[in-house]
């Protein structure tokens, strides 16, 4: 899924965020993924993994962005809350 500028995807991927309910609560793993433009417009791309044992890693693509290092970023969240409130205010 690809987001405008300042679009929240939280008020946009209604759907799949109930597939990441229903894959938490099952125990099933799920990986959607969301690119946002950066404020000058650089598609940065989040991969969003629910591991089977409950926790969501966040993985960030920067690479096509030339005013960020150029890198890819990580973080995760054991007990991930409903929204996460991720928007693509960046």
């Amino acid at each position: 899924m690809t987001l405008e500028q300042g679009e929240d995807l939280w008020e946009r991927v209604v759907g799949e965020i109930a597939c990441l309910r229903r894959s938490l609560e099952s125990g099933e793993g799920a990986e959607p993924q969301v690119t946002c433009p950066t404020v000058e417009g650089a598609p940065v791309r989040d991969h969003y993994r629910l591991t089977p044992q409950g926790r969501l890693e966040v993985y960030t693509d920067g690479t096509d962005d030339p005013y960020s290092d150029g890198k890819w970023s990580f973080a995760e969240c054991y007990e991930p809350r409903w929204p996460a409130g991720v928007s693509c205010a960046r």
